[in-house]
């Protein structure tokens, strides 16, 4: 069975939470190859690319921070809703 990506996304924060942060960070760079290949075909109008990518940049800054309760967070209350 095939995972869509909100699917992965949501795997990614599941792994985030349960302290599988290696794991989480291998699926979230897979998540981003696909989102990327994702909005170049569906070509989203600017206001809502703007939202993603907010969201995208927020979650790199937690990441990094090793904050990956806000990662899971990101993903969960405002990347899901605006991949939907």
């Amino acid at each position: 069975m095939t995972m869509t990506l909100q699917e992965n996304f949501y795997e990614a924060a599941r792994r985030a939470r349960v302290g599988e942060y290696p794991d989480a960070a291998r699926l979230l760079n897979t998540c981003f190859q696909d989102l990327q290949s994702m909005l170049h075909a569906s070509r989203p109008d600017l206001a809502h690319l703007q939202k993603i990518m907010y969201s995208l940049e927020t979650m790199m800054i937690m990441q990094n921070q090793k904050d990956w309760v806000a990662v899971a967070d990101i993903i969960e209350y405002e990347l899901a809703g605006l991949l939907a």
